[in-house]
C-alpha cells in the first residue's frame, strides 16, 4: 500500500509566485506516494486544515512555505505517528537550514522519497508553540515591522534593521532559568531550539534541536562600532566564542520585562504580556531529513 501525503502550500511565503513551483512539485513528486495539495489562503484556515489532516491521518504532512507555515504543520503532527516534511519556500528558512533540508525544490522532494526520520523537540512560549527560535528585544521589533511591510525578502529585512538600529535602546529583563534568577540588560534575548534565525545567521551555534534543552542567548549592550564584529560572528557561526553574549541551556525559562511588547517565534510576531514562560517538550515531532 502506497504512502499518503498532504502538502500545505503558503501562497505568499517568501514573496514568490507559487504556480510554477507547484508545477515543479507535481512533475517531480515521488510517484509511489499519493499526494493531496491544500492551498493555505487565509490565516484563519489553519484550524480547518489541521482538523482535516488529523481526521485523514496522512503518513506525511508537507509544509511548503517559510518557518511560519512549518510551525503550523509541526503543531499538527506533534505527538502523532505522522511525519513532517519541508519544502522551504520562505525568506529565512531557519528550521530547514538547521535540519539540512535542501533549499532547491527538486532536492527537497528527494528527501521526501528517501530521507530518514529525525525526532526533534518542541517548545512553547506562553502556550504558543515554536520549533526554531523565539525572542524579545530588537529582533522582535524588526520581526513585527517586517510582518507589517508590503515587501518581503532579505533586502527588506536588512533595510528595516539598519533604519531602526541607531535609535533602539537595550531593555532591562529579569530571567529565571531552571529556577535561578538573573537580572540582565540586553539588546535582545533569543531562546533557540535550532541554531539559526534563517539565512545562515547563527544566533545560537551550539543549539541542539533534539537535546531536550533550549539555548538562552543574551546579547549584551554594545557600542555602535562593535556591530560589524557581532554580525561577522553570527555569520561565521562563532558568536558563542565572543564576549558579546551569555548563553545558558535550560529546560524552562521565565522572562519578566517592564511592559508587554513584541515577541517573535518562528519568524512570526505577536504582542505578548510582560511575563513570558518557556518550556521544552523533548522528542515531540518526527521530521524527514537527508
Amino acid at each position: 500500500m502506497s504512502k499518503t501525503a498532504c502538502m500545505v502550500v503558503n501562497p505568499v511565503s517568501g514573496g514568490k509566485d507559487k504556480k510554477p513551483i507547484l508545477e515543479i512539485i507535481r512533475k517531480n513528486f515521488p510517484p509511489d506516494i499519493s499526494l493531496e495539495i491544500i492551498i493555505w489562503k487565509k490565516p484563519e484556515d489553519s484550524v480547518e486544515i489541521a482538523r482535516k489532516i488529523k481526521e485523514r491521518g496522512y503518513d506525511i504532512v508537507i509544509a511548503a512555505g517559510g518557518d511560519g507555515t512549518i510551525n503550523q504543520m509541526a503543531q499538527v503532527v506533534k505527538n502523532t505517528n505522522m511525519v513532517l516534511a519541508i519544502i522551504p519556500l520562505g525568506s529565512g528558512n531557519g528550521l530547514a537550514r538547521h535540519l539540512g533540508v535542501p533549499l532547491k525544490i527538486r532536492d527537497a522532494l528527494k528527501v521526501i522519497h528517501n530521507g530518514k526520520i529525525t525526532t526533534i523537540d518542541a517548545c512553547t512560549i506562553n502556550n504558543h508553540e515554536f520549533f526554531c527560535t523565539t525572542g524579545v528585544g530588537f529582533d522582535a521589533l524588526i520581526s513585527q515591522l517586517f510582518a507589517e511591510s508590503k515587501r518581503r525578502g532579505l533586502f527588506t529585512y536588512v533595510k528595516l534593521t539598519m533604519s531602526n538600529f541607531f535609535s533602539y535602546q537595550p531593555q532591562d529583563y529579569q530571567l529565571t532559568i531552571d529556577g535561578v534568577q538573573y537580572d540582565k540588560k540586553a539588546f535582545l534575548i533569543t531562546l533557540a531550539n535550532a541554531a539559526q534565525y534563517g539565512n545562515d545567521a547563527f544566533i545560537a551555534p551550539t543549539a541542539d534541536i533534539a537535546d531536550g534543552l533550549i539555548d538562552v542567548v543574551i546579547l549584551k549592550p554594545f557600542k555602535i562600532w562593535q556591530v560589524g564584529f557581532i554580525a561577522n560572528a553570527i555569520l561565521k557561526k562563532n558568536l558563542h566564542k565572543t564576549d558579546y553574549v551569555e548563553i545558558y541551556k535550560a529546560k524552562s525559562v521565565k522572562i519578566s520585562r517592564q511592559s508587554k511588547g513584541p515577541v517573535h517565534f518562528d519568524g512570526e510576531p505577536m504582542v505578548m504580556d510582560a511575563e513570558l514562560n518557556y518550556t521544552v517538550q523533548p522528542n515531540a515531532i518526527k521530521v524527514l531529513t537527508p
